[in-house]
């Protein structure tokens, strides 16, 4: 930077400087000192500047600058246009540069090399595996014992999260599918099988919940397995707010999808906890917020019809604290917090100051409380079973539901698929 290096640029600097200033609380980095999410504007001001002296000439510097813009102005600003824009030209000038290629023996130096190879991991994940993880932007204390940070792992695993993420959308959610719904069953069931695939493969130093021994306490692990959870909701959730007549009434398929999409709820909330426990939750990637949300849409239904003594109600108001705290990193979060008051304000739900004073005192590191264990009458297949998905605390008394009403609140609920689409990684 001193020197005016060849990997340095002004345009990347300015580019960094906007996506760490969400960090300072400095009110001087603001355009408006009472509004946090205005912090590092004037950074974005010149990056904007000076790119159109650079949007035409590929170059390592410039493509790491959209790649790194590209990330804040989708999460924390939710410019998704703009953000798909930059990434796009980011890519086009990896394939420009001939960065997918590895060159010839001897054809550039050591240094050139490894740049190339790093910039090339970083437009997708990070770079090597057993590259030291820097906790500086997710921890509020000191950096902890060295440890690795397994990037070629979580970016393999996070690429196969996705194949599976973009089936469910395709085949799920796509308005231009008509299917039945034996069909959206077996669908669900395939997608399944493919999550507990995916699970069982899962490496060890990678899955705190099962392996917590051997496991690698990183925050994107976190993020990983909490997309996992998002997931298995979103694969349930058509079994029981189908448009078929009388599909979700008294359905063992639905009672069973309800405690699917429950239990996972609640391992997303157990996730929550464990990350605070060793980070800052309010700092957490916007993967992790997005699946607070996800969540959430679970706890609230749950909560409709239990009512607040239900342990549904608790997850509901640590999901809502949760992301409020994420309302000044992600302005994605805003509209998710907006859409699940309205939903609170729909299904009736009354959530009083003191609930949230009270909230305010429990330790997101706490366990969560055992919860209640109602057998479903008249379901052979569904009566006193119990989900496993990775924790014993997942017994949830559902029989008295009233899955009609739970999937008329989600066909209610069409406001809220901008959130699924992607499913904000």
């Amino acid at each position: 930077m001193a020197c005016n290096g060849p990997y340095f640029s002004k345009l990347l600097l300015n580019a960094i400087l906007f996506t760490v200033s969400k960090h300072c609380p400095r009110p001087e980095l603001r355009s408006d000192p009472d509004d946090i999410t205005t912090a590092g504007w004037r950074f974005r001001q010149r990056f904007t500047e000076l790119l159109r002296e650079s949007f035409d000439k590929s170059e390592i510097t410039t493509l790491q600058a959209l790649i790194i813009m590209s990330n804040s102005l989708f999460s924390r600003c939710d410019e998704r246009s703009l953000s798909w824009l930059y990434a796009g030209n980011a890519f086009n000038m990896i394939i420009d540069l001939g960065l997918h290629v590895l060159p010839s023996p001897n054809k550039m130096s050591a240094e050139e090399l490894e740049v190339r190879k790093r910039v090339l991991w970083g437009a997708y994940n990070e770079y090597d595996e057993l590259d030291t993880f820097k906790d500086i932007t997710y921890s509020a204390t000191e950096q902890r014992s060295a440890i690795p940070s397994l990037n070629v792992s979580l970016l393999t695993k996070l690429c196969e999260l996705s194949i599976i993420s973009e089936r469910i959308l395709c085949e799920l959610y796509s308005e231009s599918q008509n299917m039945s719904q034996s069909q959206s069953q077996k669908i669900s069931a395939d997608i399944s099988s493919d999550l507990s695939k995916w699970r069982s493969s899962l490496p060890p130093q990678l899955d705190y919940m099962s392996y917590p021994r051997e496991s690698v306490l990183l925050p994107q692990a976190f993020c990983l397995l909490a997309l996992s959870y998002v997931l298995t909701i979103l694969s349930q959730r058509p079994l029981f707010t189908g448009s078929h007549p009388g599909c979700t009434r008294n359905s063992a398929t639905a009672y069973e999808a309800v405690s699917m999409c429950t239990a996972a709820a609640n391992q997303i909330v157990q996730i929550l906890r464990d990350y605070s426990q060793h980070f800052s939750i309010t700092s957490a990637p916007y993967m992790l917020s997005y699946a607070t949300y996800i969540s959430a849409t679970i706890h609230v239904r749950i909560v409709a019809q239990k009512g607040r003594g239900s342990n549904s109600f608790q997850c509901l108001l640590l999901c809502r604290n949760v992301l409020r705290e994420h309302l000044r990193l992600y302005a994605a979060a805003g509209k998710a917090m907006a859409n699940l008051e309205k939903l609170v304000a729909h299904l009736g739900i009354v959530i009083t100051e003191g609930d949230e004073a009270g909230t305010s005192m429990i330790s997101l590191a706490d366990d969560l409380p055992v919860q209640e264990t109602i057998s479903a009458p008249n379901l052979s297949n569904v009566s006193n079973q119990t989900i496993e998905m990775g924790s014993p605390q997942l017994n949830w008394g559902l029989s008295d539901l009233d899955l009609e009403a739970i999937a008329q609140s989600f066909r209610l609920d069409s406001e809220l698929h901008y959130l699924m689409h992607p499913v904000g990684i």
